[in-house]
């Protein structure tokens, strides 16, 4: 009977550590970062790339450096190009980096490779036209 309260107290430590750990590798802080845009028309054969953003206040992954709800900033791409393109569906990515260097070495090889490529029609999208704006993270607790 010894044996079994020490099994269950070390199983109910082990719980505790690997829930400590998974909570300290999910920590999440507020950053800027710069964003390009880039979607796909599905119907034609257009690329739209929007112009490199600063986006302050961020949800990033402290250690993995992940953009958490990433989905979100493709949505704000897809929902502003159906509503100024009608040209149907619209496959939009989102790249980023808290660098601006490296940001602009993405920008410039995304930029190289559509405006080679004979098969497509660049469309440049301006910081006028759209802007990405900062979601709200809520975390995994909060949902």
């Amino acid at each position: 009977m010894k044996i079994v309260k020490i099994i269950i107290c070390f199983g109910l430590l082990y719980m505790f550590a690997v829930q400590a750990v998974e909570a300290k590798q999910r920590k999440v802080v507020q950053k800027p970062v710069y964003m390009i845009g880039v979607g796909f028309s599905l119907v034609d054969s257009m690329v739209f790339i929007t112009d490199m953003q600063l986006v302050d206040s961020v949800s990033i992954e402290k250690k993995t450096k992940f953009l958490k709800d990433r989905q979100l900033y493709s949505f704000q791409l897809q929902h502003y190009l159906e509503a100024a393109y009608k040209g149907g569906p619209y496959v939009p990515s989102v790249f980023f980096h808290t660098k601006r260097r490296k940001m602009e070495r993405q920008y410039l090889s995304l930029h190289k490779r559509y405006v080679q490529s004979k098969e497509m029609r660049i469309i440049l999208v301006d910081v006028s036209q759209f802007r990405f704006k900062a979601e709200k993270y809520i975390g995994e607790e909060n949902k």
